[in-house]
């Protein structure tokens, strides 16, 4: 048996997001720019919780794969074989914000604190205006001018990126158990007993972390959000589209070219399958010849062809990256990946 998967990082069993919007069957390369993590450790956690936002439990893409580079032009050459770049700059708050308590939250966390006093731990009367943000620069790896820079042998400016994505701090609202991680709770806790949690600032390096673990969360909800909208957009307007079915038997594995109707020649030059697995030789398949004719007849009568394996694709157990490459006549280029799961 085998799974069709859109989603998740490692390769999960769940063949769709949690929610209800599409999974692009996108490879993503992502990447932190000089700037956003000083600390090795800390870039390296920011990097997975990227990667788990982008395509884990509710997906965006098939696939996210951290990369070290920390330049753009770095991170075209590492990860030039995958679908989309994605380069990431994020400020985080080094320093502790002045917090500002509404009369309204004040009050309501002095009543309980009078009546309780363990209720009041819970109303989050603090909240911080945030400086920092984050910002996504979004690069499509089958773009033609892209594809002609990674030819370049000398340094040039790097491509435009297709769209570039901006999120901003706002403000978070704090409780007492918000400021209050770590070794330091208890003492918080205790202090509460003699007056109200307002009072009680907390330790500002925990309370820096816990503003920007919330505040990255935030960003990259709003971002996903965002980049969904330009993906779907952009996957629509595209001259040439890999398209596949939701589940596909690999003895009988499939997918659909959609050419667009504006294209003056919507024949292809190649195509070809790659699949990769842990362990297992590369495999690699051709359209050629008759099915080739076939494919670039139907394309210019119809705008759209199916494609299916006569042999079936090999897999083996486990996780299976599989990856369709098509290049037009006319320099359109399209490369798209799914990921199947093998019993």
């Amino acid at each position: 048996m085998a799974v069709l998967v859109l989603t998740g990082c490692s390769g999960g069993t769940v063949r769709n997001s949690s929610g209800s919007s599409e999974v692009f069957p996108y490879s993503v390369g992502v990447f932190l720019k000089a700037s956003a993590a000083k600390d090795p450790d800390e870039a390296e956690a920011t990097l997975g919780r990227i990667c788990a936002a982008l395509a884990s439990d509710d997906a965006l893409v098939s696939r996210a794969l951290a990369l070290s580079s920390k330049t753009t032009s770095a991170a075209l050459r590492e990860g030039r074989n995958l679908d989309f770049l994605v380069g990431v700059s994020l400020e985080t708050e080094e320093v502790l914000p002045e917090p500002q308590v509404s009369p309204g939250d004040a009050a309501l966390e002095v009543a309980t604190w009078l009546v309780g006093g363990l209720p009041s731990w819970f109303v989050a009367t603090h909240e911080y205006p945030l400086a920092g943000g984050m910002e996504f620069e979004v690069i499509d790896l089958n773009d033609q001018k892209v594809r002609a820079w990674l030819k370049l042998s000398a340094e040039s400016p790097v491509p435009t990126p297709a769209y570039q994505l901006r999120s901003s701090g706002g403000s978070r609202f704090l409780s007492l158990v918000d400021r209050s991680p770590g070794d330091g709770a208890m003492n918080n806790y205790l202090q509460s007993i003699v007056m109200p949690p307002m009072y009680i600032p907390g330790e500002s390096a925990a309370v820096i972390n816990v503003l920007n673990e919330e505040a990255a969360a935030g960003f990259l909800e709003e971002l996903k959000g965002e980049l969904r909208g330009h993906l779907d957009q952009d996957e629509k307007e595209r001259p040439l589209r890999i398209v596949f079915s939701d589940r596909s038997d690999p003895s009988a594995f499939s997918f659909e070219l959609l050419s667009a109707d504006g294209r003056p020649d919507h024949s292809l030059r190649i195509l070809d399958l790659h699949r990769l697995a842990e362990g297992a030789e590369r495999y690699r398949w051709v359209l050629r010849g008759d099915e080739l004719v076939r494919v670039n007849q139907e394309l210019e009568v119809k705008g759209r062809a199916r494609i299916e394996l006569a042999d079936g694709l090999p897999v083996v157990a486990g996780r299976n990256l599989v990856k369709v490459r098509a290049l037009g006549t006319d320099g359109t280029r399209i490369s798209r990946t799914v990921v199947i799961i093998a019993d």
